[in-house]
């Protein structure tokens, strides 16, 4: 009698995940245009605006260094909520005033609600019945789309108003929150049964996980920040930058479902070879002659390259990983990606006052490469079966 109960209740669970993830992530591609936006109209100078940038990519990093002890605290279903509430609340205050003390705390809580939001939002789908990378893909393609259709969005409320695109990011943030009951409440982890952050960072596979989500997290930065002024220097307009930025995306969508099921064995050469595509195809952008083709080529193999570490890299530290350490190898993996968000751009920011743009992005990809040869390297006994 109780297995169609469970069934059921795994049903909703996996729907209401879904849901949830697509809502916040509409909301989250809302801000991504809206919010650069709006502080340049408020009258915030570029320095300013990637001053902003960086707040929300430091709170980010923040949240994700203090998450093992919160799922610990508390559940995963209830963080899900405090995120939902933090970046609502902070689109909220935006709706109020951009005056600079208020837009600094919006973007603290808004790069404290993703961090929240992602990492626990993982565990949660890990924790569910089914193949964990199933699930893992599931969650992030349904995110990847939600951010796909946000920044749509967001241009054509902006037309009306930027205050009314704010309030659509605020507004899909209290939608999702609306489906967090419907998730199953499972209980914190039990952090005295983990190995540990330090420990588990030596553990084969999983620093192999972090490397890659380094390499994610630096793509991703690039895309919002260099990339798109290597194609202005290229004489292409925001309209090409905006549909070849679209397409890398939307490969990285159709790769992401394509590894629905990727088994436990390929996890770790894909993750390798999805990281190896990303660096190449930075490196190439940087260094290719002018022209949208080569361009679209490069953008779409790297955009193909991150769906497979999005999915696949959270999914390889967790095979390795025991029930109660799944927590602090979903947080450790989402730092590195995280801290690339944060250093990735600074670190080319300081190259390019000595070099040029390009090679500055070639060194920083090739500094990257070399990075990973050193890990991977060691065994160190896994606490739990891979799935």
């Amino acid at each position: 009698m109780d297995t169609p109960r469970r069934g059921r209740s795994s049903g909703i669970d996996r729907v209401a995940s879904l849901g949830v993830a697509f809502g916040f992530s509409v909301g989250l591609g809302v801000a991504t245009v809206t919010v650069p936006l709006l502080a340049l109209a408020s009258g915030y100078d570029a320095a300013a605006v990637g001053f902003l940038v960086a707040t929300s990519a430091a709170s980010q990093l923040g949240g994700r260094l203090v998450l093992p002890w919160l799922l610990a605290w508390q559940p995963d279903r209830s963080l899900i909520a405090i995120a939902c509430a933090l970046m609502a609340g902070g689109f909220a205050l935006l709706l109020v005033t951009t005056a600079l003390p208020v837009f600094v705390a919006a973007q603290l809580l808004q790069g404290s609600a993703r961090a929240i939001f992602w990492t626990s939002s993982q565990t949660h789908a890990i924790r569910g019945e089914g193949q964990p990378v199933r699930r893992l893909v599931d969650l992030n393609a349904a995110g990847n789309v939600g951010t796909l259709i946000g920044p749509a969005v967001a241009g054509l409320l902006a037309v009306f108003g930027l205050q009314l695109a704010v309030g659509a990011a605020a507004m899909g943030a209290l939608l999702a929150g609306l489906g967090v009951p419907l998730l199953t409440r499972l209980p914190p982890y039990d952090r005295t049964r983990s190995a540990g952050t330090l420990r588990l960072l030596r553990r084969d596979g999983v620093d192999v996980a972090c490397w890659a989500s380094l390499v994610g997290g630096a793509w991703w930065a690039m895309i919002g920040s260099y990339i798109p002024v290597i194609l202005v220097g290229a004489d292409i307009g925001p309209a090409g930058i905006g549909w070849l930025v679209t397409a890398s995306e939307t490969a990285s969508v159709l790769v992401l479902l394509a590894m629905r099921s990727t088994s436990a064995g390929r996890l770790r050469p894909a993750v390798r070879l999805g990281s190896l595509g990303m660096l190449a195809a930075l490196g190439a952008l940087a260094l290719i002659p002018a022209g949208i083709l080569g361009y679209l080529v490069l953008l779409l193999l790297g955009g193909a390259a991150s769906g497979v570490v999005t999915a696949l890299a959270p999914a390889l530290a967790s095979v390795v990983a025991g029930p109660d350490e799944q927590g602090d190898v979903m947080s450790v993996t989402g730092a590195f990606r995280a801290a690339a968000l944060l250093a990735a751009p600074a670190m080319v920011g300081a190259l390019v006052a000595a070099i040029a743009l390009g090679p500055a992005l070639a060194l920083v990809s090739v500094g990257l490469g070399v990075s990973g040869l050193a890990v991977g390297r060691r065994l160190v006994e896994p606490l739990a079966d891979p799935r």
